[in-house]
């Protein structure tokens, strides 16, 4: 029987971005960041251009910081009482905009050099600090809070992230994709048995060691594969 995945059936990624609390908080802190003489709608906004690769969106594409100033000075006006954000549902469409495509179009060694580089930060993750190694895998990690090690290693993933972002968007031309039952083959292929996909599909009920373990076998998975089916599923992994 086919596995459908769709990575929060690999159950997270939005992964590589901040989950709405982030904005929110910028928001709600606003009152101490205007005693640091800072307004709250520029604190967000600062916070927001810190997120994964959306600095480098708003900076290749004219008109997307006056978006998100507005969708920031709006939720200041009148919080959102249920489902996202204005500011982070403005971050999701630059995600399906600009961020995926570009992905999509970055060739193997670059995705892959992201996917390995972000493996590095888990096992570290693994090692020293297992609540925080469970908030990245879903997204919500604050790599300020790390210790001078784990800094350095999410720093090395934002640099190898962003590579693989200038490189396909310097390309625009889509590279290999995988379908559903392609995923669940090559995940197979690379060790994954009925009780990690189980786990992936449970994924928000795990235990900090377990949903780290998980996500350390998926960030590892494109490595154990055939050069010629590699950079296809890492670009699944940094784009669902």
């Amino acid at each position: 029987m086919p596995i459908a995945i769709d990575r929060h059936d690999l159950g997270r990624r939005g992964g590589i971005f901040l989950l709405a609390a982030v904005v929110l908080a910028a928001i709600l802190w606003g009152g101490w960041t205007l005693i640091r003489g800072r307004s709250p709608a520029d604190a967000a906004l600062a916070d927001v251009r810190r997120l994964p690769l959306i600095g480098l969106v708003m900076a290749d594409n004219p008109g997307v910081e006056g978006r998100m100033r507005q969708a920031i000075a709006e939720e200041l006006r009148s919080p959102t009482r249920a489902g996202l954000s204005r500011p982070f549902s403005l971050v999701a469409d630059l995600r399906r905009q600009y961020i995926v495509p570009a992905l999509r179009a970055a060739d193997d060694d670059s995705v892959l050099a992201a996917v390995d580089a972000r493996a590095d930060l888990v096992r570290y993750l693994r090692r020293a600090d297992t609540a925080a190694c469970r908030q990245f895998a879903l997204g919500a990690l604050r790599p300020d809070l790390l210790e001078d090690e784990g800094r350095q290693l999410f720093g090395e993933f934002l640099r190898a992230l962003e590579a693989a972002y200038r490189n396909g968007k310097t390309s625009g031309k889509p590279q290999r994709r995988l379908t559903r039952d392609e995923v669940a083959a090559a995940l197979k292929q690379a060790g994954f048995t009925k009780a990690d996909f189980d786990r992936l599909q449970a994924f928000q009920t795990l235990s900090n060691e377990v949903s780290c373990d998980v996500e350390l076998k998926v960030d590892a998975a494109p490595g154990a594969l055939p050069a010629e089916t590699r950079g296809a599923l890492a670009r699944y992994v940094l784009t669902n």
